[in-house]
């Protein structure tokens, strides 16, 4: 029997949605726009898009317009308060919230074009949509973590600025002087003054603590959602989500401890602090999204998983007509992820003797038992390597 590839199976897309229709006529010319002669396609992308913004569709779309309107209150409510009530803290807390605003529209762009179906065009599908919006928002965290971190470091200085006249001089005097100094020749992003002259009043702290209930929240619905629908960027939304917790919990310490304690630079520090846990998150989703891009495999522990899905194939149990296992050997199984699904390859080795009905029953067993132990495998491809084997009389 010569070795044959089996066709693939369903693409990407048909995991969320079955029976892409195929008109003779139809094509597609851009990602952005489908043409067809069929008058119920026209205006399909912008229908869904529609949709999305007025709260229907999918559960994507709900989950990212829930946290995308959940931002519009929150920057509001934040920089209002931080510009009447003269805190620092909160205005960059304001500003994190901001990015979290624009995150959601790129989230809710990639998402919807992720899920559109192949085209002649693209016949695999869009999925790696959602590995260039994690990839964007990934850019978004690390910007703002950077951003906070200079504004932090600028606040720091000019606490630092009124302590070092009071110091004796020595090693202490120095470093501090030289933190001073370096900081004016650092470029400046936001207002590291805040309002000259202005007094801090407590009450921010309220606005603060329900930013950090409302982000924790919107970070744990988030992620049940992403999780279920195995999309990285939901789940690189919902980063985002915890990461503007994270420094609405700094903006609360901030303001409440310069209200009690107004010698202590606590504002800075946090702000440094989590600056730097911001970063981390967004290398981390940065690094996974150019794996991604680079068509990475998957982990060595999904790898295991897969091969032990197609152990039952190997045993007596599995046998063809001719008292031969169906399936020999299972070599260069190879996985990788396509946003919020994943392509096998395996190759299989199998008797000569197997007919081409054997092989595809054979094929569909193959691509059961592995969609079984990954849910968001959409495609399998198999090559059937034939061996000439001894047949028992």
């Amino acid at each position: 029997m010569s070795q044959r590839r089996s066709k693939s199976t369903k693409s990407s897309s048909d995991t969320h949605k079955e029976g892409t229709p195929s008109h003779p006529h139809s094509h597609n010319h851009s990602i952005f726009h489908t043409h067809s002669h069929n008058d119920n396609d026209h205006g399909h992308d912008t229908e869904g898009l529609l949709q999305a913004l007025q709260g229907a569709g999918d559960r994507g779309s709900r989950i990212t317009l829930i946290g995308l309107y959940s931002n519009v209150v929150l920057t509001g409510a934040k920089g209002i308060a931080a510009w009447h009530m003269n805190s620092a803290s909160l205005l960059a807390d304001a500003g994190h919230s901001l990015s979290d605003l624009l995150g959601d529209f790129v989230t809710l762009f990639c998402w919807k074009l992720s899920r559109k179906p192949p085209s002649l065009h693209y016949p695999y599908g869009f999925s790696k949509f959602e590995t260039l919006g994690t990839t964007t928002v990934s850019l978004m965290l690390i910007a703002g973590a950077v951003g906070i971190a200079f504004h932090s470091y600028h606040l720091l200085a000019q606490a630092l600025a009124t302590s070092v006249s009071t110091l004796p001089p020595g090693p202490l005097h120095d470093l501090l002087s030289q933190v001073t100094s370096a900081a004016q020749h650092m470029p400046s992003i936001g207002h590291a003054h805040g309002h000259a002259g202005g007094v801090l009043d407590p009450n921010a702290a309220w606005f603060a603590a329900i930013s950090v209930l409302s982000k924790e929240w919107l970070y744990r619905i988030t992620k049940k959602v992403a999780d279920e629908e195995h999309s990285p960027v939901l789940y690189a939304n919902a980063i985002h989500h915890r990461s503007d917790a994270y420094s609405s919990v700094v903006a609360l310490v901030a303001i409440l401890g310069s209200w009690l304690l107004p010698a202590l630079p606590l504002d800075p520090i946090g702000g440094m602090i989590v600056s730097a846990v911001i970063l981390q998150q967004g290398y981390a989703l940065l690094k996974g999204a150019f794996a991604e891009l680079m068509d990475a495999g998957v982990s060595r522990k999904t790898c295991d998983k897969l091969s032990r899905a197609l152990d039952p194939l190997l045993s007596k149990s599995a046998e063809s007509s001719h008292g031969v296992p169906y399936v020999l050997a299972i070599r260069d199984l190879r996985a990788k992820r396509m946003g919020s699904v994943i392509s096998v390859d395996v190759t299989a080795d199998v008797a000569s003797t197997l007919t081409v009905m054997e092989t595809s029953r054979l094929e569909e067993q193959i691509t059961h038992r592995l969609r079984e132990a990954k849910k968001e495998i959409s495609e399998v491809r198999v090559r059937f390597c034939p061996v000439e084997v001894e047949i028992d009389s």
